[in-house]
C-alpha cells in the first residue's frame, strides 16, 4: 500500500497569510485507517474521528489529511507544497509498514504552545539566538526554524534539567534539536 506521489489538484491563495499559497491534494487510497496512526507518531496532530480529519503543523504549514485528500495552507510556493507532499507520503508509508508496531491514538493530544516551551528557556532574552527574546524563539523552535542549540545560554550547566525536558518535548514533537 505505499503511497508514491501525493498530487496537487489545486493551488490557491493562502486565507491566512497573502504572500502564501493553499494547496488541494489528492491521495491515490484511502488512508482514513491511517489516520489514528499518524496520530500517534505526530505530536503536534489533532484527530477527529467522526469527521475522519487528522489536522498539525509542519513549520508554519497547516496540513490537514482526510481519507483521500490533504490541504496544505501557509505553503511559500509550489515547491514547499510538493516537499511537504513528500514528506507527508513518508509518513503514511511509515505507519503502514509499522503499524504492528504503533499504538494508534484516537483522542485529542495535548498540544504543546509556545509559552510551554518559553517556560524552560533562560528568559535572558539575551538575543544570542538572533530572535530579540526567549518567547519569539520559543516560537521559531515549533515552526522548525530554531533548533535547541541555537539557545547557547540553555547549555550552561546551571539550566542541565530544563535543557533535558526540552530535549524530551523537541525529541517527542520530531523537532531537531
Amino acid at each position: 500500500m505505499p503511497v508514491e506521489r501525493i498530487e496537487i489538484e489545486s493551488v490557491e491563495p493562502c486565507f491566512a497569510d497573502e504572500t502564501k499559497i493553499r494547496i488541494t491534494a489528492r491521495i491515490p487510497m484511502d488512508v482514513g485507517d491511517l489516520l489514528p496512526y499518524l496520530n500517534a507518531i505526530l505530536a503536534n496532530a489533532t484527530y477527529v474521528p467522526d469527521r475522519p480529519a487528522l489536522t498539525f503543523t509542519k513549520g508554519i504549514r497547516l496540513v490537514t489529511v482526510y481519507p483521500r485528500k490533504v490541504t496544505v495552507a501557509k505553503a511559500d510556493d509550489i515547491v514547499d507544497a510538493e516537499r511537504t507532499l513528500t514528506w507527508l507520503a513518508e509518513r503514511i508509508n511509515y505507519c503502514w509498514e509499522h503499524r504492528d508496531e504503533i499504538t494508534p491514538v484516537f483522542q485529542r493530544k495535548v498540544k504543546i504552545k509556545p509559552l510551554d516551551i518559553y517556560g524552560l528557556l533562560p528568559g535572558t532574552n539575551c538575543g544570542e539566538c538572533g530572535e530579540r527574546s526567549c518567547l519569539a524563539f520559543a516560537l521559531l523552535l515549533l515552526q522548525e526554524k530554531h533548533r535547541l542549540v541555537d539557545c547557547r545560554p540553555l547549555f550552561k550547566s546551571e539550566l542541565k534539567e530544563k535543557r533535558k525536558r526540552l530535549e524530551e518535548i523537541v525529541g517527542a514533537l520530531g523537532l531537531e534539536g
